[in-house]
């Protein structure tokens, strides 16, 4: 097994389970050195990792905080049915690993174990990692189906289950030596702006980048406009795909450059113009076919643009909106579509759009959501929103009994009768954290924290700091009292989710 590390990107496999006496690694390769031949082994430059049984057990203690918590899992959840993959440094050992969380069931415990396991290569190399994580899911989840099956009813003895790790490196090293598996110093990601001529995605960017001036005049996009941004530490390129239908055919004809390796695809509909839905419907699924021979897992953001505050309540255009959901269902195969209408008008609707799609790019939101949940349960909060400084929604929770409309007996909380409290809290949130930055800039704030008083509901704003990077924190809640506990908990939720949140903003 040391000669397939050697040979490999990877550095090291861990896999830890917790058990009686907290969070074990149960299966390590290379396996664990004595502390005394660690220094002794730092000489080598073999590029696997030389770590000793305590090592070991912090990163399991580390990984596996993220699963369980403090707190147990309430019954009603189906443990079995719940997995993660994650994107975690270990900067004590110079090395970073997607991680994947999952809980075993097995014939002697009357709960799922929870389990991770994590492929760690040189943190200089992590960009293999995040440039291949599609490929390197569907490896792991396909091992799992093996490996949960071989020690469901006890963990068997390192030598048993080898064969096992083996076969996923040999997995492992064919992905490398594959031309389209790169391991450059920069993760790069290409996100795809698409639709009909006229459909609003120049007008979105724009939006997004707030460049309100040129909006005027705004010609349409002729071929492609590439443009760049960094984020998530990345560089995002963003392909502005005209909508002309020579362009159109084009991009299909030659998908290998356009579609190809897209890792994101927004895709607009003018929710004005019901005589273009139907070639937009054709232009969508051809793409979609495309990407499915590509064999790519290309989330999808669907953008039904100018819905302005003047019509969007207007019986024609609710009618356009629902045929238009109804048939992306369709097109989604029964799933459903996640889709939101926007206006140019309305920078928040665009940024809510945005950010959910920014959001999929990195493999750690489902994590950091995941303890954002249990946080707020604890709390007792009904929704809880995480914001970047430019008011992108980075992580949510809501409370199912509090975001239907009316007013909750359970809590008290007032929701307004024309709208979803999800919605409306996600479409306000941002204006908070665009608001705070200005009286924050100005010294008008000499706390990092604000209460607003709606109806027989509060909301608590807090700004707080992960590293070197800013972030806002918005609750909803029935009682200011709860302010103290959230004072109280917030600290160890951050430097719990620290590492997950830096992979994701930094």
């Amino acid at each position: 097994m040391e000669d397939l590390l050697k040979s490999s990107i990877v550095a090291g496999l861990i896999f830890s389970a917790f058990q009686k006496f907290g969070p074990q690694a149960v299966y390590t390769f290379p396996d664990c050195m004595e502390e005394k031949d660690i220094e002794k082994s730092q000489d080598r430059d073999d590029g696997i990792l030389r770590l000793c049984q305590r090592d070991y057990i912090q990163i399991s203690i580390k990984n596996l905080s993220l699963l369980i918590g403090d707190k147990a899992y309430s019954e009603e959840e189906d443990l079995e049915d719940l997995e993660y993959f994650a994107i975690l440094p270990y900067p004590d050992f110079k090395v970073t690993s997607l991680t994947y969380f999952h809980f075993l069931k097995t014939t002697y415990k009357k709960k799922p174990l929870g389990t991770s396991f994590s492929i760690c290569v040189d943190e200089n190399k992590r960009s293999f990692l995040y440039n291949n994580i599609n490929q390197l899911k569907e490896l792991v989840t396909n091992f799992f189906k093996k490996l949960d099956r071989e020690i469901a009813d006890k963990f068997k003895p390192r030598e048993e289950v080898e064969p096992y790790f083996k076969d996923l490196m040999l997995d492992l090293i064919k992905l490398e030596k594959k031309p389209y598996a790169p391991t450059t110093s920069q993760r790069k990601m290409k996100i795809l702006f698409a639709g009909l001529d006229d459909s609003g995605k120049t007008s979105f960017l724009l939006a997004v980048d707030r460049k309100y001036s040129k909006l005027i005049g705004l010609k349409p996009t002729r071929g492609v406009n590439v443009n760049s941004i960094e984020a998530l530490g990345a560089t995002i390129f963003l392909w502005d795909l005209g909508g002309q239908i020579s362009s159109r055919q084009k991009y299909l004809n030659k998908s290998q450059i356009y579609l190809y390796e897209a890792d994101l695809l927004f895709f607009f509909i003018d929710i004005k113009n019901k005589k273009r839905f139907e070639e937009a419907f054709d232009y969508l699924q051809k793409i979609l076919a495309i990407l499915e021979g590509f064999e790519q897992e290309t989330p999808v953001v669907y953008v039904l643009s100018k819905g302005d505050s003047d019509i969007v309540e207007t019986d024609e255009i609710k009618e356009n909106i629902k045929d238009i959901s109804s048939k992306l269902v369709e097109i989604s195969s029964g799933l459903v579509p996640e889709f939101f209408v926007t206006s140019i008008f309305s920078i928040f609707t665009v940024l809510r759009a945005f950010s959910s799609g920014i959001s999929k790019l990195s493999p750690n939101r489902e994590l950091i959501n995941l303890n954002l949940k249990k946080f707020s349960i604890e709390i007792g909060v009904s929704l809880t929103l995480m914001l970047s400084v430019d008011g992108l929604v980075l992580a949510d929770y809501y409370s199912k009994k509090e975001i239907t409309q009316g007013k909750s007996p359970e809590s008290g909380l007032f929701i307004p009768e024309n709208g979803n409290l999800r919605d409306i809290f996600e479409i306000t949130a941002p204006q908070f954290a665009i608001l705070y930055k200005i009286f924050s800039k100005f010294r008008a704030l000499q706390e990092d924290e604000a209460l607003f008083k709606i109806s027989n509901s509060i909301i608590l704003f807090k700004k707080t700091q992960i590293s070197d990077y800013p972030m806002f924190i918005l609750f909803l809640m029935d009682r200011e009292e709860k302010k103290d506990k959230i004072n109280l908990l917030l600290p160890d939720f951050l430097d719990r989710t620290r590492d997950l949140l830096l992979r994701y903003i930094s």
